[in-house]
């Protein structure tokens, strides 16, 4: 019986996570220095089959802290402005190892060939100078949440589990906590 749950579970949600990724065009990036120190910041991304594409400059922060740190967390994020409610925007998130991708590879075209279909020439242009480097983000476990109590675990190859959680929402009525799940927030 679980296990039905899980494949009409995967069918339902697996589409609906590729629809939502593909709307996405950048991933924003949540870093860490040598130091410990936080960074966020964002970059366009290619989906291959082993993971998100991105080109950075190593002017950039993120860039630094990606080869010093190779863990991210990444995110995309319901548009502000499309969202029914801006505590609820749609988002998928992921913790992922990071890769730099060696220039004279294989992959290093692919993944640069996949950045340019989805953003053009600039693309082009980029790769071409020195500063850039190519990193693949190979994600690990993520979350993909709908809304309010619609929070899935998802792996890094999009297998679709259920989040149990421990403590719901409770409105609060009078100083007392309701705790009925027919009351809507």
């Amino acid at each position: 019986m679980k296990q039905v749950k899980q494949v009409r579970l995967q069918n339902r949600l697996g589409p609906e996570i590729a629809e939502f990724r593909e709307s996405c065009q950048t991933l924003q990036l949540a870093t860490v220095d040598a130091e410990g120190k936080p960074n966020v910041s964002y970059a366009p991304f290619a989906l291959l089959d082993d993971g998100y594409y991105v080109l950075i400059s190593q002017i950039a922060k993120h860039a630094r802290n990606l080869l010093e740190n190779p863990q991210v967390s990444l995110m995309m994020i319901e548009d502000e402005g499309t969202s029914k409610t801006i505590y609820a925007r749609k988002r998928l998130t992921f913790e992922a190892n990071v890769f730099v991708v060696d220039r004279e590879t294989e992959r290093w075209q692919e993944g640069i060939a996949a950045l340019q279909e989805r953003f053009g020439e600039i693309v082009e242009g980029l790769s071409g100078l020195a500063d850039f480097s190519l990193f693949r983000l190979e994600p690990i476990q993520g979350l993909f949440v709908k809304g309010f109590g619609q929070a899935f675990q998802v792996s890094g190859d999009d297998l679709v589990d259920f989040v149990h959680l421990q403590e719901g929402h409770k409105r609060i009525v009078d100083g007392s906590e309701v705790t009925t799940p027919s009351e809507k927030l």
